[in-house]
């Protein structure tokens, strides 16, 4: 709990924090490496397909710099704005994911981008997803615990998104944000017996779904039998291994690496890890997985400061999206988990997934430097000496009942001064409008 000294000469608007400028500089440098693995792994492929070594690198530095606009854009916004618009935003991602399903092009099997694959939905959809499911968690504090009015239209919001990105086949995208949307559950009030069976539920539907896709359950099978024989590795995971073999210690030099020639399948895409560490080593695997480290640290910082209980969840859920999937990147390229073709954020080619992820970035940056709302709050009351509770208070893992969430209290705050209330004892007013606040607000008492 931190306490903020709000000056009568210093309006609402120029309260604000700093931003976080560890967070800032964690994600400047990995989308700075993105761009060093996206010119050594696509050279010789741009030269061979396009006659120019740069021409990819080019369209990749072009939308990394978009993605950087943006982030400096949405970083200066109000984050409050976010919430207003998560129906619309939700709802947009969803027409993109249904556009896929009847227009997009089908690559490699899969059908998953539009306007000739440079629009991806799907990452889009973890976006809306955290913002969305972020507004409908604040502002259902009280009904999370419950499995009729919490964990029920949860899973149905979210198993929408999930089944049409399973249809396109994308599994890794589709484990990726049930794992954000499951952990901005359980940190918001859900209870361990609802994550149980939720997790249940998901095993089987795992099981089920490998039954109708068959490349899903070769993917599995063969993990199993790596496991079993490791002489036994598809190509595709014996490749990556002799990569990051190869590279050992301090690696063989960025651009010098010789498996993205033809032997090591998307270099550019799911197998960039494997790249990154055949040329920059053991050292530059380490200094990425620290970054993604500072990245973790400085996102669950924010998280635990946020002054709306919609900014914790929205920064838990940004922080959820990149850290697992970086997470499953890395472990599936090391052969420690089924082959899952996922992206590593920031490093692998993509221009939908670095300018989605870098919104998403400007918009914890946000969240880092609070929002105008509560400052208006804090300058309507009669003190110098504003008591701010953070929204960490709610991040726990013990789940009890909570109070509203923090814009409705806001809101019960302004019906003081609206009510105009006389009470002979002090505090009385306070008392008398919040009562009838949540009883106009349907939260009894």
């Amino acid at each position: 709990m931190t306490r903020f000294a709000l000056s009568p000469k210093h309006s609402p608007e120029h309260a604000y924090r700093l931003p976080d400028w560890l967070l800032i500089l964690s994600v400047a440098s990995l989308a700075s490496l993105g761009l060093v693995m996206a010119y050594s792994t696509t050279f010789y492929w741009s030269h061979t397909r396009e006659g120019d070594p740069l021409a990819i690198f080019n369209r990749q530095l072009a939308f990394t710099l978009l993605g950087a606009a943006a982030f400096v854009i949405v970083s200066r916004l109000d984050y409050a704005i976010w919430r207003r618009h998560a129906v619309l935003i939700m709802l947009v991602s969803l027409i993109g994911l249904i556009a896929v399903a009847l227009f997009g092009e089908t690559l490699y099997g899969a059908r998953r981008t539009l306007f000739g694959g440079s629009v991806q939905p799907s990452e889009f959809a973890k976006l809306a997803l955290v913002v969305y499911a972020a507004a409908w968690l604040a502002s259902r504090r009280d009904q999370v615990p419950s499995f009729v009015n919490g964990l029920l239209p949860f899973s149905v919001i979210i198993g929408v998104v999930i089944f049409l990105v399973v249809t396109q086949p994308d599994f890794s995208t589709a484990g990726n944000i049930a794992i954000i949307a499951l952990t901005m559950f359980f940190i918001s009030g859900g209870t361990p017996m609802q994550m149980l069976a939720v997790i249940s539920l998901a095993a089987l539907a795992f099981f089920g779904l490998t039954s109708l896709f068959p490349h899903a359950a070769e993917r599995f099978w063969d993990f199993i039998q790596f496991l079993q024989n490791p002489d036994q590795a598809n190509y595709h995971i014996r490749q990556a291994l002799i990569s990051m073999g190869d590279g050992g210690l301090w690696g063989i030099g960025i651009g010098a690496g010789g498996q993205k020639f033809g032997f090591l399948p998307t270099p550019h895409h799911d197998s960039v890890v494997a790249v990154l560490g055949e040329e920059m080593g053991l050292i530059g695997m380490l200094a990425m997985l620290g970054l993604f480290g500072l990245f973790t640290w400085r996102g669950i910082v924010i998280a635990r400061q946020a002054d709306t209980d919609f900014g914790a969840f929205a920064a838990i859920g940004i922080v959820t999206w990149v850290t697992s999937q970086m997470l499953l990147s890395v472990l599936a390229v090391l052969a420690l988990i089924p082959f899952t073709g996922m992206p590593t954020p920031f490093i692998s080619l993509g221009g939908s997934a670095m300018v989605n992820t870098l919104v998403a970035c400007g918009l914890l940056v946000s969240i880092s430097r609070g929002t105008q709302r509560a400052w208006e709050i804090a300058a309507s009351r009669d003190t110098s000496q504003v008591n701010t509770d953070h929204a960490h208070s709610h991040l726990r893992w013990r789940h009890r009942r909570t109070r509203p969430a923090r814009a409705y209290r806001a809101e019960g705050a302004r019906a003081v001064n609206a009510l105009n209330l006389s009470s002979p004892s002090p505090g009385g007013p306070d008392r008398r409008a919040s009562a009838v606040y949540r009883k106009q607000r349907g939260y009894g008492g």
